[in-house]
């Protein structure tokens, strides 16, 4: 389920987040009401405030962390794309030095963008891409490089500069490949949401002797709750979701036909 929250569309997946908040408000909510009626209301509480700071601080804790690696690895998984476009751009203008082999290696630079937005995107969203297949027209790409034919120093210098860029695509796009594979760990996101049902279920517990007032909080303490959780997990993995990383930047860089 929480691997299908990642995918969910943005309205669903907040539709889904709040109702498990507000079903743990409501489940609370009964419990105090009925242990009130059963007559063992005081077993409950009312407990001192001051339990509410440590369970909050340890929730926001919690998020916090969880919401620093989210983003960590967002912002490596799109510095990967930008690096991996900047160097495709740079082969495709230092290949101008060599007019003969360019439009081969144009041709090939094409097809490769096309199959990563084509073939590996979609296997990134699904968090099955792997680093064990090369990419082939980024190799043949390689092939063409180191046998070009230089007779100058300027191609001499062109050449190792196309040497860098090549190199620097394919660890570019090993790179995004590692990371479309992060997310956050269910247990971690389990734990996370326990946590969140046993502030709610302490909320109730301080305000056991008025179980309005406890409605009211539990309410305005869930929502809270619920929009930091939705974000978290619109952003679970870099590559899939609401906030997913497109394949732009390399579709901008394609060689033109």
């Amino acid at each position: 389920m929480i691997a299908w929250l990642g995918d969910a569309p943005l309205p669903l997946l907040t539709a889904a987040v709040f109702l498990a908040i507000y079903v743990a408000c409501a489940l609370v909510i009964a419990v105090l009401v009925l242990v009130r009626r059963w007559g063992y209301g005081d077993v409950l509480g009312p407990l001192s405030p001051g339990l509410l700071a440590p369970m909050g601080l340890i929730f926001g804790l919690l998020t916090g962390f969880l919401v620093a690696d989210v983003w960590a690895d967002r912002d490596d998984a799109a510095a990967s794309v930008s690096q991996e476009a900047s160097a495709l751009r740079d082969i495709d203008l230092l290949m101008g030095t060599f007019p003969a082999q360019q439009p081969q290696v144009r041709t090939l630079l094409r097809g490769q963008i096309e199959q990563y937005v084509a073939v590996e995107w979609p296997q990134m969203a699904d968090g099955q891409a792997t680093i064990s297949v090369a990419p082939g027209g980024l190799v043949q790409v390689q092939d063409v490089v180191l046998s070009l034919p230089v007779r100058t120093e300027g191609e001499r210098v062109a050449e190792d500069r196309l040497v860098t860029a090549v190199d620097a695509a394919l660890e570019a796009r090993r790179t995004r490949l590692v990371l479309s594979g992060s997310a956050i760990d269910p247990l971690r996101l389990t734990a996370l949401y326990l946590v969140a049902v046993t502030t709610l279920a302490a909320t109730a517990c301080v305000h056991a002797d008025r179980p309005r007032r406890a409605a009211v909080s539990l309410v305005l303490l869930g929502t809270a709750m619920a929009l930091a959780l939705t974000l978290l997990c619109a952003q679970a993995a870099p590559f899939a979701g609401y906030f997913a990383i497109d394949p732009d930047l390399l579709l901008q860089v394609r060689p033109a036909p």
